[in-house]
């Protein structure tokens, strides 16, 4: 296997292995950092807070695996 093939077949199981992390961890993350967030940048955090209100687990992981396969699509 050359390094080009290596580093082509890396690419998936690293973005898996980062989007793992960001699956279990966004909704405590968020609620941890608001209050950081709201102070940095007051502007877009009224924009976007809300709508990591409403998301669950289940649904982000959703978004995350549609990402993924429109990866391996391309």
């Amino acid at each position: 296997m050359s390094n080009m093939q290596a580093i082509i077949w890396l690419f998936p199981i690293i973005f898996i292995i980062h989007d793992f992390e960001e699956i279990i961890f966004i909704q405590s993350w968020i609620s941890k950092n608001r209050y950081y967030l709201c102070e940095k940048f007051p502007k877009l955090s009224k924009k976007l807070l809300p709508h990591f209100d409403n998301i669950t687990t289940a649904s982000f992981a959703f978004g995350v695996a549609e990402e993924f396969i429109t990866l391996l699509l391309r």
